[in-house]
C-alpha cells in the first residue's frame, strides 16, 4: 500500500519538485562562487573575514528554499484527495490515521531528494574553494539542517492541508493578516504612544516561535556552509 501512495505523490509533484531539487544542488555552488581559487591553485585566497561575510549574504535563501520545498510537498500530498472528494481514501481498507501516516511517509521520502541534492552541492562547493587557515566547510551539517527544515515545514502544512482547501487558506490568511496588521499597527499607532513604544506583538510572537527552544528555531540558526 505504501508504494502506490509514494508513486501517486511523485506523480503529483514531479514537475514542481525537479526544479527545486536542481535549486538545492546549485544554491551552495552559487553561494561560494567568486570566493577565490580552486584547491591546488597558487593564487591568493580571499581573507577569512571576506569569505564569511560574502557567504552570509546567501544565508536567508537556504531556509526559504527549505520552507518552499516543505510547502510544495505538503500541499501536493492532499491535492488529488480534495479534487476527487476523498473517494480514493474511502475505497481503501485503511483507517483515516493509517492513510494519513502512509501519505505523510511518502512525502518524507520525497523530501530526501532535495536534501541529497543539497548534500552533494554543498560538498561540491566546499571542494571548489580553497579555504584559508581558520575556516572550515560544514556540508554535512548544512544538508542535515536543510532536511530538518523541510520536514518541519512539511509536517506543519501537511496537517493544515489535511482539511479543506478553504480551511488551509483561512489559516494562512489569518497568519499573514496577523503579521501585516501587527507591523502596520506598530508603525502607525504603538510607536506614537510612549507607554507601548517598546511593545511589539508580532516581534514577540516571532521571537517565541523561531528563537526559543521550539522546532521552528531551525529556520533561524546557523546556515553557514563555511565558518570558523
Amino acid at each position: 500500500m505504501y508504494q502506490p501512495m509514494l508513486y501517486l505523490h511523485w506523480k503529483q509533484i514531479r514537475v514542481a519538485l525537479i526544479p527545486l531539487v536542481v535549486a538545492s544542488f546549485g544554491l551552495p555552488l552559487v553561494a561560494v562562487s567568486g570566493l577565490g581559487p580552486a584547491p591546488g591553485s597558487t593564487a591568493t585566497s580571499l581573507s577569512a573575514y571576506g569569505i564569511v561575510e560574502l557567504t552570509r549574504l546567501w544565508l536567508p535563501v537556504f531556509p526559504a528554499l527549505a520552507a518552499a520545498i516543505g510547502a510544495t510537498l505538503a500541499l501536493s500530498a492532499w491535492n488529488w484527495d480534495h479534487r476527487l472528494g476523498h473517494v480514493y481514501a474511502l475505497s481503501l481498507p485503511l483507517t483515516r490515521v493509517e492513510y494519513a501516516l502512509l501519505k505523510m511517509g511518502a512525502g518524507m521520502v520525497l523530501a530526501l531528494l532535495p536534501a541529497l541534492a543539497m548534500w552533494l552541492g554543498a560538498h561540491a562547493a566546499a571542494w571548489a574553494v580553497a579555504l584559508p587557515e581558520g575556516l572550515n566547510a560544514y556540508p554535512n551539517q548544512l544538508a542535515f539542517r536543510f532536511l530538518l527544515a523541510i520536514m518541519i515545514a512539511y509536517s506543519t502544512l501537511f496537517a493544515m492541508a489535511a482539511g479543506t482547501v478553504r480551511t488551509t487558506l483561512w489559516i494562512v490568511g489569518l497568519a499573514a493578516a496577523f503579521v501585516v496588521g501587527g507591523l502596520l499597527s506598530a508603525d502607525l499607532v504603538l510607536t506614537q504612544v510612549g507607554a507601548f513604544e517598546r511593545f511589539d506583538v508580532v516581534g514577540s510572537v516571532m521571537d517565541w516561535l523561531y528563537r526559543g527552544t521550539g522546532p521552528f528555531q531551525v529556520f533561524t540558526g546557523n546556515w553557514s556552509l563555511i565558518d570558523v
